[in-house]
């Protein structure tokens, strides 16, 4: 007789045998491993075609919004905070970080000034122009003025309300305070990117722009097939890689259970679905052309579901003539159980790509001058933002390329991220040279441009040679804020690297001080530090030096501060320049001083600020009475650091007298000769020195210059 199970131990057989029939499928995953084929290339694999036509990747990553510009032809990708630019077939032609203040009409209208890369590539904030008051226009008046205009957005505060007009890379306000309560600075139309992207809506109320200047591409779905339209594609057919479960184990079994009761009840509801997903043998259909890769997507009910991780984009509906793009993304809902570890099955699927005419920027083997490289940056990590660079070909072609992607945000929620980043083909001709820039690219205070030139015969012939493995040109900048003397050109090819001998640095744009964080030296610090390593003659510190006094100079915040110890400093330099014979160093010092800081330094208390200026006067007469080159030098000190007040009798510095009384000799001034000699002996200098001294050959005779001195007759 077999034994009776009780109603505990028989649900337990029921949940387990439940779990088993959901399960099993799940756990013979691991043996559909991912299929080589290479007439169905995957996605990520970048090698898809057709006789006519590739498809190529662009976009690594999440892409948030298209858009295109009919002015220029071109295509704009908003994705992971930065805007990317590319012609109508994908070429990469720019990138920017999207400003803060970004607005949908296309430019960054800020407080202060604005920023239209998209339809300019000007990079850096402009000012606007001078403001026009349009307070006494009619409504007529208004819509004709901003009729005029290329782009128009609005904008209001407690108390007025005005509008940004741009027209052919010039924008400027229209006050429109009568007109304040009709103005919205919310004007949101549902559009795939409003929610990614945020940016800035406003209208007048009643107002119908004309034709945007930047338009947004809506995406379709992938498969298509719907309606009145084809299918878009074919699917020849299914490798199985993931058996998925949703919500996971334990929502298949509540389903199972408690669900099942209350189905049988009467209450209404499906339960999760169960199904396979595996890369699908898509056969596209483009402009007669047929183009094979495998998408990785569920099949459900013997149907396969594009809709939810890909999108397929149409520029052409904007741009006649644009090559159709699609993006793989994320699939929606990525906190519920099990998305996470299907989406390793597609994460380098994910991006954007184009299908466009086969070899689409590429040069033709014969063509090709040198064997492939690509530019790489190592070092510093540059916060959140990307190193990018505009190679300059031999060719006269440039290329903006992403030498190395920024990292990845901290994680603030449970989804996953992609870091987003350009796919970027290998470059095969010879390089000018590049201009790598880091930091905000149109923030000029935060910004660095550096320069690497190229043109170097050397450069030529070790770049030609033959490869023996893939071949990278690499800068090396260990510290972000560094000469050029401790960075590196490097060429790596099979994992060993060499210097690349005749690459030259230049520093084009550069902070003069590093950003204040936790752990940075301060300002003070930094300056004091480039002036001790100047005064022993490192040229690349007195650059760095100069930029930070013309700086400091320069903002009235702290120009007050730190007036006495920029004064100390020049006059420690040029000291340490003389002493050391470097007499054109000297010179450089100087009038860099008279021209970027002396103008801005304003009277001041502490007494060192006089002495120092006579220090550097006294200093820059020293060698410069002497070379006939320098005159200027010598009219501008006197001029400027002494000036007409200037009183001997007052004096405190010993060699500044000197030094004017050698300048006075050598001039033929006998009257104020004397009386700097007579200020020198009065303070210290002693009466060898002057007898000594070949500037005072045609006095020594003289008795009013031996008395003087004070030297015996």
């Amino acid at each position: 007789m077999r034994p009776r199970l009780s109603p505990k131990r028989a649900a337990i057989v029921l949940v387990t045998a439940a779990a088993g029939l959901f399960l099993m499928p799940s756990l013979l995953s691991p043996l559909f491993a991912a299929r080589s084929d290479p007439a169905y290339p995957r996605l990520s694999e970048n090698t898809a075609a057709s006789t006519r036509l590739e498809v190529r990747k662009l976009l690594h990553g999440q892409v948030d919004g298209l858009f295109a510009v009919p002015s220029t032809g071109q295509v704009i990708a908003a994705a992971g905070g930065t805007l990317w630019k590319f012609s109508a077939d994908g070429l990469l032609l720019d990138t920017l970080d999207a400003p803060a203040d970004m607005h949908v009409s296309g430019i960054a209208f800020g407080p202060e000034g604005y920023v239209d890369w998209v339809f300019t590539g000007e990079r850096e904030r402009r000012a606007y122009a001078p403001a026009v008051d349009g307070g006494g226009l009619s409504r007529k008046e208004l819509e004709a003025e901003l009729g005029r205009a290329q782009v128009v957005a609005f904008g209001r505060d407690d108390a007025h309300a005005w509008a940004w007009l741009w027209t052919q890379g010039r924008a400027w306000k229209l006050r429109i305070d009568p007109y304040r309560e009709q103005v919205d600075t919310w004007c949101r139309q549902r559009s795939h990117s409003d929610e990614a992207l945020g940016w800035h809506a406003t209208c007048l109320e009643d107002y119908a722009p004309q034709a945007a200047a930047l338009v947004e591409v809506e995406p379709e779905s992938f498969s298509r097939g719907y309606g009145d339209l084809p299918p878009r594609l074919r699917v020849a057919g299914f490798d199985r890689r993931k058996y998925h479960l949703e919500e996971g184990v334990s929502g298949q079994l509540l389903h199972a259970t408690v669900g099942t009761v209350l189905k049988g009840m009467g209450v209404p509801g499906g339960g999760p679905g169960r199904y396979w997903f595996g890369d699908a043998h898509v056969q596209l259909d483009v402009g007669g052309d047929t183009l094979k890769f495998k998408a990785f997507v569920p099949r459900v009910d013997g149907d396969y579901e594009f809709l939810r991780n890909m999108r397929w984009w149409e520029p052409s509906q904007v741009l006649p003539g644009a090559s159709p793009w699609f993006s793989v993304h994320m699939r929606d809902y990525m906190e519920y159980p099990g998305e996470r570890e299907l989406l390793e099955y597609y994460r380098d699927d994910i991006g954007l790509y184009v299908v466009r005419p086969r070899g689409t920027g590429e040069a033709a083997p014969a063509q090709r001058q040198v064997p492939a490289w690509q530019p790489r940056f190592e070092g510093e990590p540059t916060r959140y933002r990307p190193v990018t660079a505009a190679v300059e070909l031999a060719d006269g072609s440039r290329v903006r390329r992403w030498l190395r992607p920024p990292p990845p945000h901290p994680a603030v929620d449970t989804v996953p991220k992609v870091v987003v980043e350009p796919v970027q083909p290998d470059l095969h001709a010879l390089p000018r040279s590049m201009t790598v820039t880091w930091g905000a690219a149109h923030d000029p205070e935060e910004r660095t441009d550096l320069r690497v030139v190229l043109d170097d015969a050397a450069v030529r012939e070790r770049l030609s040679a033959p490869a023996g493995g893939p071949r990278e040109l690499v800068l090396r900048v260990p510290d972000l804020h560094a000469p050029t003397s401790r960075m590196q050109v490097l060429l790596r090819e099979s994992g060993l690297e060499q210097p690349l001998p005749g690459a030259r640095l230049e520093v084009l744009r550069r902070p003069a001080f590093r950003p204040h964080r936790a752990g940075t030296p301060s300002r003070l610090a930094q300056l004091r530090a480039n002036v001790a390593a100047a005064s022993t003659g490192d040229d690349a510190a007195l650059d760095e030096f100069l930029r930070q006094a013309a700086t400091l100079a320069a903002e009235p915040d702290s120009v007050d501060g730190f007036a006495p110890t920029l004064l100390a400093a020049y006059a420690e330099l040029v000291n340490a320049f003389n002493v050391a014979g470097r007499t054109d160093a000297s010179s450089h010092l100087v009038r860099h001083y008279l021209a970027q800081v002396h103008p801005r330094i304003p009277a001041h208390a502490d007494p060192s600020v006089a002495y120092n200026t006579g220090v550097i006067a006294s200093q820059a007469l020293a060698f410069a009475v002497h070379r006939a080159d320098e005159r200027d030098l010598v009219d501008a000190v006197m001029a400027t650091l002494l000036g007409p007040d200037f009183d001997p009798a007052t004096q405190t510095n010993a060699t500044l007298m000197y030094n004017l009384a050698c300048h006075y000799a050598l001039d033929g001034d006998a009257a104020r000769m004397l009386e700097a000699v007579a200020a020198a002996r009065r303070l210290g200098k002693p009466a060898s020195q002057f007898m000594a001294d070949a500037d005072f050959q045609r006095y020594r005779d003289d008795p009013r210059f031996l008395e003087a001195v004070g030297a015996r007759l």
